[in-house]
């Protein structure tokens, strides 16, 4: 019986070790660095102006003074203008609207910081966006691309606050465990 559970330890071990996932990010969100701005202007035909930074996210979209909202995988492109986030349809295969901000319509913006961590909050009037940039590999914040993208919103001279804190996703449902307890 001991050896029984040995081998099983060691071949789940293996099996377990051998596992080299796709972070989900990537595997649901479609970008290619040097085809994305032309890819995007093709979908969005009103996108005039040059794209100045883009790349992809992670998005959470809540009410001004919240600090949770829905969470979006998504790809962000930076115009003069405005901030485009946007999703991927798979079987269009094109990048979908996720929300728009027009810098000029921006109450505030603030950087949220923890440790290796950045958020950019942008608050409209009635709505709060949180994005955070990620490597182009996906699964980690890039902290130095999220900042350069406040700095240059910050530079249009849209009003920088203090951040109230991180804005999160939702919490996701998980199961509850009761401890049953027989006598003997």
């Amino acid at each position: 019986m001991r050896h029984f559970y040995s081998s099983l330890l060691l071949s789940t071990t293996m099996l377990l070790s051998a596992c080299n996932t796709t972070p989900y990010d990537k595997a649901t969100i479609y970008y290619d660095r040097t085809q994305f701005p032309s890819q995007l202007v093709k979908d969005y035909p009103e996108l005039t102006d040059p794209i100045l930074q883009h790349g992809r996210c992670s998005l959470v979209v809540s009410t001004p003074g919240s600090n949770t909202g829905t969470y979006y995988f998504c790809t962000y492109a930076l115009t003069s203008k405005g901030l485009y986030m946007q999703g991927w349809d798979p079987k269009a295969l094109k990048y979908v609207e996720i929300a728009h901000v027009d810098l000029a319509a921006l109450k505030d913006i603030s950087l949220y910081t923890f440790l290796r961590t950045k958020q950019l909050q942008l608050t409209e009037e009635r709505r709060q966006l949180a994005l955070s940039a990620s490597i182009d590999e996906g699964g980690y914040i890039d902290g130095a691309a999220t900042e350069n993208l406040f700095e240059s919103i910050k530079r249009k001279g849209v009003p920088v606050v203090e951040s109230q804190g991180m804005i999160s996703p939702p919490a996701p449902p998980s199961p509850m465990i009761i401890p049953v307890v027989v006598p003997r």
